[in-house]
């Protein structure tokens, strides 16, 4: 099973989604994850072409709760033949931002009676003491979101991201003490760049140009983990491919994992 996430920019800065949508489309068909998360996912990503387009092949979760206002949204693969036993959305508490939320969901084959559950995400964003402990809540919130999810499922649970803090922070020293982690750690091949490259500027020609960044993964901010027996990861992968270098700030992360 292929998880992504992806923060996509939200058009908050001039930037609009019509110039963007056809490089993330084209990311998303040429790695085809089954399930995929969202952050920033404004109302005009909302009625954009990209998620018309996605619609195609992917369910939504989440554009029902709150409409345009859920900012991260997630989408798994029609052809996965999973069925949604359970969904769900909570704003992230005492984070005074209306797109800090999760979006969760629970899978199962119906076949095999096997699934999953995944959380979608995006924490608190400002630097200082006081909001380290902003996103320090955050990690406790979505703990126990996982831990009840684990609980009352008995699935593994899958969490993703833009969770606005590196690995070092202590935002996962409460994974850690929680039973959670990091599926970079346990993967056979993983990349060793950040997940975030930086805005892409706007050029003469109307359209945006992103670059790769020189940072390793020590200043990676996007993350996946994961909660649960068994959990296997083939592969931890930045995408860089030039379309969402273009198009976002953030480059995709998947995880290739095994239940």
């Amino acid at each position: 099973m292929r998880i992504m996430t992806n923060n996509i920019w939200g058009d908050y800065f001039g930037n609009p989604v019509s110039v963007r949508e056809d490089g993330l489309y084209d990311c998303y068909m040429k790695y085809m994850p089954d399930i995929l998360g969202f952050q920033e996912a404004t109302k005009n990503w909302h009625n954009s072409k990209l998620f018309s387009e996605l619609s195609e092949n992917y369910e939504f979760v989440g554009t029902e709760f709150f409409g345009c206002k859920n900012y991260v949204p997630l989408v798994y693969k029609k052809s996965s033949g999973v069925n949604l036993m359970a969904k769900g959305y909570e704003m992230l508490s005492e984070t005074p931002d209306e797109s800090k939320a999760i979006t969760w969901a629970v899978l199962q084959k119906p076949q095999t009676g096997a699934g999953i559950a995944v959380c979608n995400t995006h924490f608190w964003w400002k630097s200082g003491k006081e909001h380290d402990e902003i996103r320090e809540k955050n990690a406790l919130q979505l703990s126990s979101l996982m831990k009840y999810l684990y609980s009352r499922y008995s699935f593994p649970v899958i969490a993703f991201g833009d969770m606005n803090c590196t690995e070092s922070s202590g935002v996962f020293k409460i994974y850690s003490e929680n039973g959670i982690m990091p599926l970079r750690g346990i993967a056979d091949e993983k990349s060793n760049v950040s997940s975030h490259h930086g805005d892409p500027l706007k050029g003469e020609d109307g359209k945006y140009h992103g670059k790769k960044t020189s940072d390793d993964y020590t200043h990676s901010i996007d993350h996946i983990i994961g909660l649960g027996k068994d959990i296997k990861v083939k592969s931890y992968i930045i995408v860089e491919d030039e379309s969402v270098l273009d198009a976002t700030d953030h480059s995709p992360v998947y995880a290739d994992i095994v239940l």
